[in-house]
């Protein structure tokens, strides 16, 4: 069978939901609806220079990217934790690539929630 998505993982989430079908389409929903606003979120700390508060948004967003299986993205809001303490030169590119990828993968998920309805 060929893997259709590109970035996300529903295993872990389908194992944590002991088998409910609704509890993996709440999660999903949640996920569309508030990782867009929380990539907005660190952009504006970014532009602000708001170091602290793009820290907490980079490790309040880790969680989400654990239970969709995006190992990337989880690998990115860490470095984005680790940049925002010193390394700040590299957070522009990095949060780029997380609102690319955040972009592509609510666009996975809700192809997948399709399959729930």
């Amino acid at each position: 069978m060929q893997k259709a998505n590109k970035h996300i993982d529903l295993e872990y989430l389908k194992q944590i939901s002991n088998g409910s079908n609704e509890f993996v389409f709440q999660m999903i929903t949640v996920f569309t609806d508030e990782i867009p606003g929380e990539v907005e979120n660190l952009e504006k700390h970014l532009k602000n220079k708001d170091w602290k508060s793009l820290r907490a948004t980079a490790h309040k967003m880790k969680p989400s990217f654990s239970f969709m299986g995006v190992k990337q993205l989880e690998e990115m809001v860490h470095s984005v934790e680790e940049f925002a303490e010193g390394k700040q030169d590299q957070l522009p590119s990095v949060i780029e690539n997380i609102r690319t990828i955040t972009a592509e993968v609510v666009t996975e998920l809700q192809e997948e929630k399709k399959k729930f309805m």
